[in-house]
């Protein structure tokens, strides 16, 4: 387990986040962060990615009831599902964000707001209920 002296876990792609864990910040060597990596962790409640980070993949974090900050500044495409029903998320970061899979958001009732101004492609239901999104 690689903790970072600020208390953040440091995610190195291979292994299982430990259950006690809040905050993840995706170390460096990776690039992209894979199908189902926290799928259903109940306690993460922020995560940090590089710039180099370009990939999300499929239901990467679905279910993950907890996560409430999405800070993803190199992340181009979003998988299908990859943020389904994360309930508490209400902040994400994702400026470069081009593609955007089927049901990538949908369930997440306490995003509020959104900025994508880099955006080509939106699939169908990405946002779906989506309930507190007003921008």
């Amino acid at each position: 387990m690689m903790m970072a002296a600020d208390g953040w876990y440091i995610y190195t792609g291979r292994e299982v986040v430990p259950r006690h864990v809040t905050r993840v910040r995706i170390h460096e060597s990776v690039t992209v962060i894979p199908a189902y990596a926290f799928y259903g962790n109940r306690t993460i409640k922020e995560l940090d990615c590089h710039d180099r980070v370009k990939t999300v993949e499929e239901e990467a974090f679905a279910n993950c009831t907890s996560l409430r900050v999405v800070r993803m500044p190199g992340v181009e495409v979003i998988e299908r599902g990859a943020f389904f029903f994360c309930d508490a998320l209400t902040d994400v970061e994702c400026d470069k964000l081009e593609i955007i899979g089927r049901r990538a958001f949908d369930g997440c009732k306490s995003l509020t707001s959104i900025n994508l101004p880099s955006a080509k492609i939106v699939e169908r239901r990405a946002f779906a209920y989506c309930t507190a999104l007003t921008n």
